[in-house]
């Protein structure tokens, strides 16, 4: 990893989520629950899905009290063996789609600091 990739992972503004989630691989849909996304990626726990050595992937999400549904491709950046889950970065993201996660971020970032 170089050191530019290290310097934007820290710097990443990362809310708390509570969803489940598609994730594709192979084009095949698996079921995992999602704990964290910044506006360049997310934290996916795996539910139930085989093992694979497939670094890319396809996610289909819908954020909290948003009825659009999010769908985008990522690539697996780090395996947390420790929770069973993903670190994804997003690779490709429809620009409407990404104005739905910036606004998402923005909304917890605000309540958190009014509360």
């Amino acid at each position: 990893m170089d050191v530019k990739t290290c310097f934007d992972k820290r710097l990443d503004l990362r809310v708390p989520i509570d969803i489940l989630l598609n994730k594709y691989i192979r084009g095949r849909p698996y079921l995992c629950r999602a704990s964290n996304i910044s506006r360049h990626g997310i934290l996916v726990h795996r539910i139930h899905e085989p093992e694979s050595a497939e670094k890319y992937v396809g996610l289909q999400f819908q954020l909290p009290d948003e009825d659009r549904v999010i769908t985008c491709a990522g690539q697996i950046t780090y395996e947390h063996d420790w929770i069973q889950g993903n670190g994804i970065v997003f690779t490709a993201v429809a620009p409407e789609h990404q104005r739905l996660i910036d606004d998402f971020i923005v909304r917890q970032l605000d309540w958190k600091l009014a509360g």
